[in-house]
């Protein structure tokens, strides 16, 4: 039958997925009875008051495409699940893989929104071993089931495999504990931190003004002509002079005052590099 005359089926009606874990089957409510749904509480197949399809050896009704829905002007809007669940990630060409729902750790935030305030995507921390991270479209997240049977993976068998044994282990924890595996994001955010607190220490190490000659003299009781050593940095000096007097012992001159530069500006340029690499890498 083509869709678009059957369409008028789906208007005011709302898919509902049975908390079964052996089921996480969809049914089509009425609008009324998606109404009287206690979003705080689980839905089962038995509380559908369709009696075709109230228990979950029920096969699951025909959900069309979701672009079929977009060609007769509907949209499809997915519930957000809570930070901490374990979900499955159905991408092409790979197997249905298990992951975490966890903060990113650059961005602070687990889920985003479309322009009508409904999930977009999620970031999820992908497990088996070793741990992956990435954002991924809403369309392609389901909650996890402990009865899924194992896709086939050629190509990174042993890493599906971690991944599964990993997911069996974790189904019985709380969304919390869930978090507390997810290393990878703790991971990148710590060794981050650690960098940024070297890199102001090395900073603020720049601004320390390096003892002179004349300081040296006045730590021994010798008067500073304070006017004197600022003479010679008169606007008037050639910038020749400047260069010569200065740079070439290697400090940074601002007003008036000597600050160590080259062996900091490259140890700070190396810490930089080493954000960079660490971001780049996940």
């Amino acid at each position: 039958m083509d869709f678009s005359m059957e369409n008028n089926m789906y208007v005011n009606k709302v898919w509902v997925q049975c908390e079964n874990d052996s089921c996480l089957k969809w049914r089509l409510l009425s609008s009324e009875d998606a109404a009287k749904v206690d979003h705080n509480e689980p839905w089962y197949c038995y509380m559908n008051t369709d009696s075709r399809h109230n228990e979950c050896s029920i096969s699951e009704e025909d959900f069309p495409e979701e672009s079929q829905f977009h060609q007769s002007g509907f949209k499809i809007v997915y519930s957000q699940l809570p930070l901490g669940s374990l979900v499955l990630v159905k991408l092409q060409n790979w197997p249905s893989w298990p992951g975490i729902l966890c903060p990113d750790p650059f961005k602070g935030k687990y889920v985003t929104y479309d322009l009508d305030g409904n999930v977009e995507q999620y970031h999820i921390e992908f497990l088996g071993d070793p741990h992956s991270r990435s954002w991924i479209n809403a369309t392609f997240v389901e909650h996890y089931s402990i009865t899924l049977k194992p896709g086939k993976c050629k190509n990174k068998k042993k890493w599906y495999i971690s991944a599964r044994q990993e997911a069996c282990r974790l189904y019985g924890y709380s969304p919390e504990q869930r978090l507390e595996m997810c290393h990878l994001s703790k991971q990148v955010v710590s060794e981050t931190e650690v960098l940024l607190k070297e890199l102001e220490q090395m900073l603020q190490q720049t601004l320390e003004p390096t003892a002179t000659s004349d300081e040296s003299g006045e730590e021994h009781g010798e008067e500073i002509n304070t006017g004197a050593k600022l003479s010679k940095w008169r606007p008037e000096a050639s910038a020749n002079i400047l260069f010569e007097s200065h740079c070439e012992e290697d400090y940074l001159v601002i007003d008036g005052i000597k600050l160590k530069a080259g062996e900091c500006i490259e140890n700070i340029t190396n810490k930089f590099k080493e954000i960079d690499a660490l971001m780049s890498e996940f």
